[in-house]
């Protein structure tokens, strides 16, 4: 028997075989695996940029604060009989003392506490205007706040310190008093209202209230009254007590960081005012050239002051003591 072979059942499809990948294709291809998400990663980058803008917004928040920073101004004044020459040239001047502040501080603010004794027959102990920027009502004040006589040789200064612990002070400002006067409080338990003017005074400096002094006096050199009581600033760790007259004006403004200064002739007060000021509010430089201009005449006692602010910010920088903080 012959085998035949059916040539249609012989037939091949003859496809092209799949060829493997080779070379940098094959390898990549193989090598190729996914990378696991890494969670913690993400976490810390969005962690970052919270912080970023955290910080822009403190940034910002700061510059708006600074922006709107301005000037508490207490004027603090003994109306018995003694001061009441004192008490006249604020009344006649007092709009001098807006003018040229309200010209060169910004977002400043002044209030005025008056005081007098206890158990003298004084109309008041004392008297307080807020704080404001209404120049004729401060006037008004100033005006029909009457004079009075004093019971012994002490004042009721206590009393206006405490006053002055309630005042209606602006958050972020700057707080500064200028106390003006020529006898010294009362004693611890001295006072009806038990006003302790040690304990208040420690109390302004946490706060962050400046006491700048001027003692009515010409028997006291200006420059001098600041070295009658020295002390630390902010120190509080030895109490004092039964100070002569200026070494209370001297102490209260050493122990708070201001600066204490003798008023030898009446008309000194306004000038000195408005030098405080300027001082606590960074603008003496602006204030020397505004006095020249309108009086061709520099501030007396300008000098010193600048002298003694210089003194007394050394010392705060070595003290770590910022006056001037961000609230």
């Amino acid at each position: 028997m012959t085998n035949t072979t059916d040539s249609k059942t012989e037939t091949k499809l003859n496809l092209p075989a799949l060829k493997k990948p080779c070379g940098e294709l094959g390898k990549k291809s193989e090598s190729r695996t996914l990378k696991s998400f890494d969670l913690n990663s993400v976490k810390k980058q969005d962690k970052v940029a919270e912080i970023l803008k955290k910080d822009s917004i403190k940034q910002q928040v700061h510059k708006d604060l600074q922006a709107h920073k301005g000037l508490d101004l207490i004027l603090m004044g003994d109306l018995t009989g003694s001061m009441s020459a004192y008490h006249a040239i604020l009344k006649s001047k007092f709009k001098e003392i807006c003018s040229t502040l309200f010209q060169i501080i910004p977002n400043l603010r002044i209030g005025i506490i008056f005081y007098l004794d206890h158990g003298s027959g004084d109309p008041y102990i004392t008297k307080v205007q807020p704080l404001t920027v209404n120049i004729e009502q401060l006037q008004g004040f100033i005006s029909g706040t009457p004079d009075g006589y004093g019971g012994d040789a002490d004042e009721a200064v206590e009393d206006a310190l405490y006053e002055t612990l309630n005042m209606n002070w602006n958050a972020i400002n700057t707080r500064s008093v200028v106390l003006f006067g020529d006898a010294r409080p009362h004693e611890r338990g001295l006072c009806p209202y038990q006003h302790d003017y040690f304990e208040i005074t420690k109390s302004l400096f946490e706060k962050q209230i400046t006491v700048n002094t001027v003692y009515c006096s010409s028997h006291v050199d200006y420059r001098s009254l600041a070295s009658m009581h020295e002390v630390t600033i902010g120190d509080f760790s030895h109490r004092v007590s039964h100070l002569d007259h200026p070494e209370f004006f001297s102490w209260i403004a050493n122990v708070t960081g201001g600066v204490a200064i003798g008023a030898e002739q009446i008309n000194d007060i306004i000038d000195i005012i408005k030098a405080m000021a300027a001082k606590d509010a960074d603008k003496m430089e602006e204030l020397e050239k505004e006095e020249l201009k309108l009086t061709s005449r520099p501030i007396p006692a300008l000098k010193h002051i600048k002298e003694r602010a210089k003194q007394l910010e050394e010392q705060k920088k070595m003290l770590k003591i910022n006056y001037r903080k961000d609230f």
